[in-house]
């Protein structure tokens, strides 16, 4: 995954010849333009480059912390993983991929609470995070909140209209709710 973000953080930072160059930021800014009218095939690839805009933390300390916690997480150590993701909080706490991360540890330790707190921290932060928006409507299905869930998926579509795991769940949640007599 490092290499991956590193091999786009290298597209970034050096622009083809002739082509002006674009700031990270401006470059995000098109990229989420351009995932409004992908096809899903055409989706893949921006997704990958936005997911590595917003990796970037400009900080090596940072950077090692969340790759620590990466670690932990995919040795199924969420102890270690919500400790380094709350490191990088703390030392920067206007980074939404950290409080992302953070949400998503909470989420697999069924911590509701913390992991709303977080996601709505890094949405106040980036709110055109469709994967926070995605982790959102998850977490609050598990809340038994349907509805509330409904909007999050349905948020995400709104930035990301090729998701295609919001699309299934937020189906899923609409014809359950279909059911219900209002």
């Amino acid at each position: 995954m490092k290499v991956l973000l590193l091999a786009l953080a290298l597209q970034i930072a050096v622009p083809e010849p002739g082509v002006p160059y674009q700031t990270p930021e401006d470059r995000l800014d098109v990229r989420l333009d351009a995932l409004q009218t992908a096809t899903p095939e055409e989706a893949t690839p921006l997704v990958d480059e936005i997911l590595a805009l917003w990796a970037i933390s400009g900080s090596d300390t940072i950077d090692l912390l969340m790759d620590r916690g990466e670690t932990a997480m995919a040795a199924d150590n969420a102890g270690i993983a919500a400790r380094m993701f709350n490191h990088v909080t703390q030392l920067q706490p206007d980074y939404a991929e950290g409080w992302l991360r953070s949400a998503q540890v909470a989420f697999a330790q069924e911590d509701w609470s913390y992991a709303l707190e977080a996601l709505n921290r890094a949405l106040q932060l980036e709110p055109r995070r469709f994967d926070a928006y995605y982790l959102l409507g998850s977490t609050l299905e598990r809340a038994e909140q349907p509805e509330a869930a409904l909007e999050a998926y349905q948020e995400a579509l709104t930035i990301y209209p090729a998701y295609e795991l919001a699309g299934r769940n937020a189906a899923r949640i609409r014809a359950r709710l279909s059911g219900r007599s209002l």
